[in-house]
């Protein structure tokens, strides 16, 4: 075809969509039209299909088979399953007069100017090859069009023109006024008409493809399974996520589907009508890609990428080959023209504006700066043109379309974690998003855009193969040595993960601040109806009306602002004249305005130096402009922190009586449904609800709305009220009511249920005071009797063995007889043996009653424990010609071997006690998974009414037969302490003249707790203690010799030391058991002693002898494996242990 004939054509179709943009601004085409309107939003959204959709889709068909369907099935998924979020996006942007994603990053983390410049920067960078692109396109058209090479040459470029010609529609119809929230129907109906007319030629191309197949007998079915199977794709799920993100990502989308977006109804319409185009789109790729490939091959001299075109051509369908080509046209030429109005929007609001205004080039305060925001925008757009085209020319020619676009999505989708963070997440903060993009970017410039500058020839490429310097984990395409799948996948991971990882990671460690918090509300709930909860009227300042309309007409254009302020004051039935001064809503209003022509960083920037010279504190400036952030604070955020910690339930209405905040406590006291509670909620609803639900009695129609009624009555005057009704299972609640300063009323409710019962039983109490007084009287009296008389029997009972020793011994003094001396010496003996054994009682009964006594739980053998109890009795009963017989077979019982031992013994002394004759019976027997030990006896037995009494203190029955030995009265009593203390059952029963038995019972052991002892040899019990070798070591002679004369009687070989050296001196005579003294007052106490006479004979048994009887130094004995035997030393004690352990030897 003629050179001549395509350029005519393109410029032909240039001045259609000049016609067409120039009628939409004029005249209201579709805007006012509710059946077009979305139609149009739809189509303007094909401008996604750029022309890397409509010729690059073709070679990757070739190339990878399915690899061409990500590019169509993200955004496809995106309107099928993510649709809510471009909702939330263009509530958002409407509400807070959001002009690009710059701005609304910026606007979302605390109205940062370094954050807006950061996205703005970014996306000149990624967009720029995205340009270049749409000319390759082109140049590539015209060169399959004409089947000639085109000029290389700077003035005989065609592809310059079409980008000069692309900048100038640009200018026209995106850069008429400043407001770049203001829709531009225009634009966007040459945009809409493009979209229409690329997909009719890329579906009249398809349709051709299937005509010629059927006409030529090619199988295009068989064709299309070839190709999938033969050419796997690559990166699949990879290029799916950064299409599902681009769609809102990419700055021009953005701008078609967020800030061009007359009314959110639209975006659920066009979610299946843009879904059907993409769908019919993709399906025309494959008949395409076959017939391609079945006419030129799919690696012949035609490129695949152009196809489209290639197949009219090589069937003399010129016609159709020019309709191709003008689709073609149009998907470029759509794209570079949104793309440049959103990115000079963006350069200008984002990264000039504030420079000026920082540097105080441009002041608000002296020059009308509308028409210098317009030919920023203007410049902008011939310097990104100018851009694009130089990249243009310094890529190869040989790269794919699609490996520009998809290196273009990998940049643009850092801006998700960010954007999607900002909607949905509240501690999302600015730190962690510039951080994260920052290194996001960092990452895609090092493993994406230097290596394909590297492959077009702007730098030496063998870095790539071995890294920078040779450093081969820092390969751009094998980064950190990990080989990800084709470089676009191996890139995006990177990027996005550290990105992500970051924003994480920073936003949790750091959190948001106040200020971000307060600013986040409207993109975190954009569907909430928030209404304000306080006043903001109140605050007046020295700005006039008239000062914010001359500010905003420096900035918007006088007429705009004229306009825009006088709606306003029409609304709030306001009249503007020279003395109405600005209260926070009409600086807030300014803001909004300014934002939508210079961004909502640079407006706050703008505002605040302009209102300097009104003699205003920046500090008041900001607390100003974030008024409305305070008032939302009231609203929900940190009121209701606050109000969740309280333990009373709160609800606050405004004015008219709706509920604006509550907390979970309020919904909990009255079971009110969740869907109940919402902003805006007449708090009458609320009343009669609880009323119908909670009250008792149920209160009927008229008396239910009398009730409601008052209540709102009492809350429309502003009065304090209070009261306390019952709900209907049985809980008080009080309700406290106090109106707000700025209008509204605050209510609490308490639930007192738990005070009015504890009210109640006070009140009981206090009637019956005084009876309970005098009760608490009466029973101080008897404990206070009850104290006296222990005190006088324990001062008698003591006194009495004193006496008899001092009587005793005076009578000794004056004897010169052996027989009478020695008799004397045995009742003085016996006499303070009395006195000994009754303090210690009442040690004991000290220990438990304090507490101070810990029983120890152990595993024991019961028939053992007996054994040791009959061999240490045995020698007295033998004297009292008593049979002591035991009946037991052996049982292992889980208790405190010492106590219970204890018991027993009181029992089997005061049975040999009170027996003249006959026998006493030591036994043990099973009642269920308990053992019973009792002890029998023959003697007088205890009348009825003394055994009721036996266990109380001093308490003894008299009897007539003792053996001489007068009971203390205080055995029983410290066995019933102990069975409290073990939770053992205590028994007793008797009969007179028959005898009498006394019992506990204690639990068996387990089976896993019993450890079977090692078999021991027994010996009769009148074995002698012949042949035991004892070392006794005390540095008080007399001991020793009382030791030495005692131990010999029993037939034990005696070796006596004072020192601890004289004691390891005469170790080689080889004891058996050893004997030593606490407080020795040598260089070592008596457990070191111990410790030091069985180094070197660890074998050896020895028993601690003291007068400190204090648990700690018991279990210290018991850590190092020694017996404590508390001074003065019981001959039974002491002869049991030594028996014990001469069986052993």
């Amino acid at each position: 075809m003629l050179p001549i004939w395509v350029i005519l054509a393109s410029f032909t179709y240039a001045a259609i969509l000049f016609m067409i943009a120039w009628l939409g601004d004029r005249y209201s085409v579709y805007a006012q039209r509710p059946w077009v309107r979305p139609t149009v939003y739809s189509l303007a959204l094909a401008v996604y299909c750029s022309s890397w959709t409509f010729y690059g889709a073709v070679g990757s068909a070739v190339r990878y088979g399915w690899g061409y369907l990500p590019i169509y099935l993200g955004p496809f998924l995106m309107l099928m399953f993510g649709w809510r979020l471009i909702e939330r996006l263009a509530l958002v942007a409407q509400s807070q007069n959001i002009v690009s994603i710059a701005d609304f990053l910026a606007s979302r983390y605390e109205r940062s100017q370094r954050l807006a410049g950061l996205v703005a920067f970014i996306s000149l960078i990624a967009v720029v090859p995205y340009l270049a692109l749409q000319y390759k396109a082109v140049t590539m058209s015209l060169t399959v069009l004409t089947g000639h090479d085109v000029q290389m040459q700077i003035w005989g470029d065609p592809t310059l023109y079409v980008a000069v010609v692309m900048a100038l529609f640009s200018i026209l119809f995106g850069t008429r006024q400043v407001d770049a929230t203001e829709h531009r129907p225009g634009l966007i109906l040459a945009v809409a008409f493009e979209s229409l007319v690329k997909i009719l030629a890329l579906v009249s191309v398809g349709i051709f493809a299937f005509v010629w197949s059927n006409q030529h007998n090619f199988d295009i079915h068989g064709a299309v399974q070839t190709l999938v199977i033969n050419s796997p794709p690559i990166g699949f799920v990879g290029q799916t996520l950064l299409a599902f993100v681009a769609i809102i990502c990419l700055p021009r989308q953005f701008h078609v589907a967020v800030v061009e977006c007359g009314n959110v109804a639209d975006i659920r319409r066009a979610r299946w009508l843009f879904g059907a185009y993409l769908l019919l789109i993709g399906l025309m790729i494959l008949p395409i890609s076959v017939v391609g490939i079945e006419l030129f091959g799919a690696s012949g001299e035609v490129p695949a990428d152009s196809f489209v075109l290639a197949i009219p051509l090589s069937q003399n369908q010129m016609w159709l080959a020019l309709v191709a080509y003008i689709g073609g046209f149009s998907a470029a030429t759509g794209m570079v023209i949104v793309t440049s109005v959103a990115l000079s929007t963006m350069v200008s609001n984002d990264l000039i504006m504030p420079l000026l205004l920082r540097r105080g080039w441009a002041h608000p305060s002296q020059v009308d700066m509308s028409a210098t925001v317009l030919w920023i925008r203007r410049f902008s757009i011939f310097f990104l043109s100018l851009s694009a085209y130089v990249y243009y020319l310094g890529s190869g020619r040989d790269t794919a379309l699609s490996a520009y676009g998809l290196m273009t999505f990998a940049a643009v989708a850092q801006f998700a974690p960010g954007l999607i963070g900002g909607l949905y997440w509240q501690n999302a903060s600015r730190r962690g998003v510039e951080r994260g993009l920052l290194l996001g970017f960092i990452i895609w410039t090092y493993t994406l855009l230097l290596p394909a500058l590297s492959a077009s020839g702007w730098f030496p490429s063998p870095w790539i193969e071995e890294g920078p310097f040779g450093i081969i984990w820092l390969r751009p395409y094998q980064l950190f040595g990990l080989d990800i799948g084709d470089p676009l996948t191996h890139g995006t991971f990177w990027s996005l993960l550290l990105n992500t990882a970051i924003f994480l990671l920073v936003s949790v460690k750091k959190g948001p601040s106040l200020s971000e918090r307060l600013r986040a509300k409207p993109f975190l709930h954009p569907y909430a109806q928030h209404q304000r909860g306080l006043d903001s009227s109140t605050w007046k300042g020295n700005v006039r009306v008239k000062d914010l309309i001359a500010l905003a007409g420096r900035i918007v254009g006088e007429s705009k602002a004229e306009w825009s302020f006088s709606n306003q004051a029409k609304q709030r039935a306001q009249v503007i004249n020279e003395d109405l001064r600005a209260d926070s809503q009409w600086i807030q209003y300014t803001e909004l305005l300014l934002a939508a022509a210079v961004g909502a960083a640079s407006a706050r920037l703008l505002l605040t130096s302009a209102l300097r010279g009104s003699g205003m504190e920046v500090a008041a400036i900001v607390s100003i402009l974030d008024e409305a952030g305070q008032e939302l604070r009231f609203n929900r955020d940190i009121l209701l922190a606050t109000l969740e910690n309280l333990d009373q339930g709160v609800s606050v209405v405004d004015s008219q009586m709706r509920l604006v905040a509550w907390n979970q406590r309020y919904q909990q006291i009255f079971n009110l449904p969740s869907g109940m509670l919402y902003v805006g909620r007449p708090i009458a609803d609320l009343i009669r609800f609880a009323a119908k639900i909670d009250k008792t009695p149920i209160l009927n129609e008229q008396a239910l709305e009398e009730n409601t009624q008052k209540r709102l009555d009492l809350m429309r005057a502003g009065t304090s009220y209070s009261f306390q009704p019952i709900l209907n299972n049985n809980r008080v609640i009080e309700l406290r009511g106090r109106p707000l300063p700025g209008g509204g009323y605050v209510s609490s409710y308490t639930d007192v249920t738990e005070y009015k019962r504890v009210e109640k039983e006070l009140l009981e109490i206090n009637e019956h005071l005084e009876q309970r007084v005098a009760e608490h009287t009466q029973a101080v009296e008897k404990a206070q009797q009850s104290r006296t008389y222990f005190l006088t029997a324990v001062s008698h009972d003591v006194l009495q063995p004193i006496n008899a020793a001092r009587l005793f011994a005076s009578a000794l003094h004056e004897s010169h007889e052996a027989r009478e001396m020695q008799h004397l010496a045995d009742r003085v003996d016996a006499s303070l043996q009395a006195a000994e054994d009754l303090l210690e009682g009442l040690l004991d009964i000290s220990q438990l009653e304090t507490g101070a006594l810990k029983p120890e739980i152990t595993v024991f053998d019961g028939r053992q424990m007996l054994q040791d109890l009959l061999e240490q009795y045995a020698p007295l009963a033998k004297r009292r010609n008593l049979r002591l017989t035991i009946h037991m077979r052996p049982l292992y019982i889980r208790s405190d071997q010492r106590l219970v031992r204890r018991v027993i013994q009181n029992f089997l002394a005061n049975a040999l006690r009170y027996t003249r004759e006959g026998r006493v019976i030591l036994s043990g027997r099973i009642r269920g998974e308990m053992v019973e030990f009792q002890v029998w006896d023959t003697g007088q037995g205890i009348p009825p009414h003394h055994l009721e009494r036996i266990y109380d203190e001093f308490h003894r029955y008299e009897q007539n037969f003792d053996w001489g030995e007068r009971g203390l009265g205080l055995g029983l009593s410290i066995c019933q302490r102990i069975s409290s203390l073990l939770e053992l059952p205590l028994s007793a029963q008797s009969t007179l003249g028959k005898g009498s038995v006394f019992s506990i019972k204690a639990p068996l052991a387990k089976k896993e707790d019993i450890v079977t002892p090692l078999a021991k040899d027994k010996s009769t019990i009148d074995l002698p203690l012949q042949g035991l070798k004892v070392l006794c070591l005390d540095n008080d002679g007399e001991i020793l010799l009382g030791m030495q004369t005692l131990l010999s009687k029993w037939g034990v070989e005696v070796i006596t030391a004072s020192t601890i050296d004289e004691a390891l001196s005469k170790m080689s005579l080889e004891p058996h058991v050893l004997l030593v003294d606490y407080h020795l007052h040598d260089r070592l106490d008596g457990l070191d002693s111990l410790d030091a006479l069985r180094e070197n004979a660890r074998h050896l048994h020895g028993a601690l002898l003291t007068a400190d009887g204090s648990d700690e130094l018991r279990q210290q004995a018991r850590q190092r494996g020694y017996l404590v035997l508390t001074k003065p030393v019981k001959p039974a004690s002491l002869r049991s242990f030594l028996s014990a352990h001469h069986r052993k030897n």
